[in-house]
């Protein structure tokens, strides 16, 4: 099965509108959102009703998602765990959401299985850490309980793979740096895959980042989507966001 891995999309529409396209036209069985469909950009409601058009098999919350949820009912604990640009950002997004982004809000969920993985919006041990290095990838290791797991939060497209051998555990980082990449996890490995963000990559970047991922040859592609960044960075200006969050945009960061 084909299984379409996206994450990350931060209200940045017009970049969700374009991976969308892509996938279309690579072909995918399924999708998996890993979530952190709001915060940064001013378009909550389109890709709320982006994701609902997508129908994805599972769509989890990531830390913006949870902290706009937490904003809803008046619970500050999710606040209090964010810089303030996050917390401004979803303050202004709060009054601008339609009831049904409101119930694709309300529908996502944290963790999720499938067909030899398993899904976290950051990571296993914690469901909001960064899983961005080594370290980190071997501290959650003891927590998959699939060979593979599927991650986003970094913003970064990543693989930690992970051998044992009769001499211990070997390890494999694959950082992907082109338009494309592809990555097939090896027999009896373990890995975890992240396909990089939607709306805001952090890798240098600009091009919207996403995933599939073949649950029967185990391999794992990230493609990069150009999109209409200038209508995104002035729909910012516009909105009175931070203005670093259009500049982010053209760097990639």
């Amino acid at each position: 099965m084909r299984l379409l891995v996206v994450s990350d999309v931060h209200s940045n529409a017009p970049a969700f509108e374009a991976v969308l396209r892509d996938a279309q036209r690579r072909g995918y069985d399924d999708a998996l959102f890993l979530g952190d469909l709001f915060g940064y950009y001013p378009f909550p409601n389109e890709c709320a009703a982006l994701l609902r058009q997508l129908a994805p098999a599972h769509a989890l919350f990531g830390n913006h998602d949870a902290v706009l949820s937490g904003l809803l009912v008046g619970d500050v604990d999710e606040e209090r765990r964010e810089d303030s640009m996050v917390v401004d950002v979803l303050r202004r997004q709060l009054p601008q959401l339609e009831s049904a982004a409101v119930e694709v809000l309300g529908s996502l969920r944290e963790e999720a299985h499938g067909d030899g993985w398993q899904a976290a919006h950051g990571a296993f041990r914690n469901r909001f850490e960064y899983l961005n290095t080594l370290s980190s990838a071997q501290a959650n290791l003891p927590y998959l309980e699939a060979p593979v797991g599927l991650v986003g939060h970094t913003h970064v497209p990543k693989v930690f793979a992970s051998v044992r051998t009769e001499d211990g555990t070997l390890w494999r980082t694959v950082t992907f740096v082109r338009a494309q990449g592809h990555y097939r996890v090896p027999p009896r490995a373990r890995a975890f895959l992240n396909p990089g963000s939607v709306g805001q990559p952090r890798d240098g970047i600009s091009s919207a980042s996403y995933g599939i991922y073949d649950t029967d040859s185990q391999g794992f592609d990230v493609y990069r989507v150009e999109y209409d960044m200038e209508l995104v960075q002035q729909a910012v200006l516009s909105a009175g966001y931070p203005t670093s969050l259009s500049v982010r945009l053209n760097l990639g960061r």
